[in-house]
């Protein structure tokens, strides 16, 4: 499981929206780490409603952006 469903907490994002809104929205509704830390993992690209975000939440898999960039030489 990729963490917490961040659905519940994205009912007042406005669609179609980035990471940035994504965020703003689950703060304003009282997420915690548990589903902030998955959204800001996120590419910043635009998600067309919660089962997107949920679909690139389960995609990403917990994995921090340093796990998936490659280091430099």
């Amino acid at each position: 499981m990729a963490g917490t469903d961040p659905r519940p907490y994205l009912t007042e994002a406005r669609y179609p929206c980035g990471r940035d809104e994504l965020l703003r929205a689950a703060a304003a509704a009282g997420a915690g780490d548990e589903v902030l830390g998955p959204l800001g993992a996120l590419p910043a690209r635009d998600y067309a409603d919660g089962d997107g975000v949920w679909d690139a939440v389960c995609a990403c898999d917990g994995a921090s952006i340093h796990d998936t960039a490659k280091e430099a030489p």
